[in-house]
């Protein structure tokens, strides 16, 4: 597996503010939640593409015109990796390019509205869940697997490491917090 930093998602790929609630610190924690999430699941043998789910995690806000209701953010962040997935340090080919695309496209829609729920939906709509709790609003009832249920006392406790935004470098800062924890490598 590939450190982290890898996937680190460019500023000026954000359509909307990178530095605002929906920005690097936000991919940046996202990415350690479907991140663990990921490994808990292999630990117990559920097959789940890991790259797919950390790259979605990743570039999955960065289509978002505003930090409000934007419900068509998922489509357009889709649209983007697929024009520009060139543009990611990674070779991409046509499966795994679909599957990040698909995981971007349907976390923004409720469950039911989704083709499937694949567990790699499921994996980032839990990590991007858990990092509700930046805004105050993690309800963890909603949250879809076991494995993410464990992880919401340390959500609260990362978010906490990570304020006030360091507005310089919001991803070298989550990675510190995370670092710290263990929860980063």
């Amino acid at each position: 597996m590939p450190a982290l930093d890898l996937y680190r998602p460019r500023a000026e790929w954000y359509s909307h503010n990178p530095y605002g609630i929906h920005g690097l610190s936000h991919a940046a924690r996202v990415l350690v939640w479907a991140d663990q999430l990921v490994r808990r699941l292999e630990e117990s043998t559920v097959a789940v593409d890991g790259e797919a789910v950390r790259w979605a995690a990743a570039l999955h806000d960065i289509g978002r015109l505003d930090d409000g209701r934007d419900r068509q953010h998922g489509e357009r962040s889709a649209a983007w990796l697929e024009r520009n997935y060139r543009l990611l340090p990674v070779a991409l080919d046509a499966r795994r390019l679909s599957a990040i695309a698909y995981i971007c496209r349907w976390h923004v829609p409720r469950d039911g509205e989704a083709p499937a729920m694949t567990v790699e939906l499921q994996c980032l709509k839990d990590a991007d869940g858990l990092d509700r709790v930046r805004i105050f609003d993690l309800d963890a009832r909603q949250l879809r697997l076991a494995a993410a249920q464990d992880l919401v006392d340390g959500a609260w406790a990362l978010c906490y490491d990570c304020y006030p935004i360091d507005r310089a470098d919001p991803w070298a800062q989550v990675r510190a917090a995370a670092q710290e924890r263990g929860l980063w490598r």
